[in-house]
């Protein structure tokens, strides 16, 4: 039961954003009162917690094992990026949760450094192998990566800009592996 609810609550939340989906929208649509609901999740915010708690487990999981079957750096990297998560995790529901519920946030930041740190761990290898350029800055890197990834989370430059968080990290990898020069 407690999936079926999560399933049905991401959808809500997909929809609606973290604050505006309601305990009563996932009990008729499952078709159980909400008391039924109360039994698993104590709160609506217990609900979003474990949204994002799978989103990050799921993704960190993926990753990992999307890590192990890739051959070239570009495809570590690129599973590194653009790894799965259970539910979809739209921009807008990050906007929301970095305005209103701190200690997701969190969870999203804790992934992100995860995922930087796989980055760095991943091109310190391809320097070690001859694969990259040993005098590559790992530090610069880092923080061209992190200040990058840090614009991608703000909602505004995207929408502003017209783009998704996937075109936006597509172009930077491309920059960073091929450069700027014709």
């Amino acid at each position: 039961m407690t999936d079926v609810i999560m399933k049905v609550a991401a959808e809500k939340i997909q929809m609606y954003g973290l604050r505006k989906f309601t305990m009563d929208e996932i009990a008729a649509e499952i078709k159980v009162s909400k008391k039924t609901i109360y039994k698993y999740f104590n709160s609506k915010d217990d609900i979003i917690a474990e949204y994002f708690r799978e989103i990050v487990e799921s993704d960190k999981n993926y990753t990992i094992e999307a890590i192990k079957k890739a051959d070239s750096l570009e495809e570590k990297l690129n599973s590194i990026i653009y790894s799965y998560h259970k539910y979809k995790l739209p921009i807008s529901v990050l906007d929301e949760a970095y305005k209103f519920y701190q200690d997701q946030w969190e969870k999203v930041q804790q992934l992100k450094d995860f995922k930087l740190n796989l980055i760095k761990e991943t091109i310190k290898e391809a320097i070690d192998q001859g694969i990259v350029k040993p005098d590559i800055q790992l530090s610069i890197i880092s923080t061209i990566l992190e200040s990058v990834s840090n614009t991608f989370l703000d909602y505004k430059f995207l929408s502003q800009n017209d783009m998704t968080m996937k075109e936006a990290m597509n172009q930077v990898m491309s920059i960073l592996l091929h450069g700027i020069i014709k």
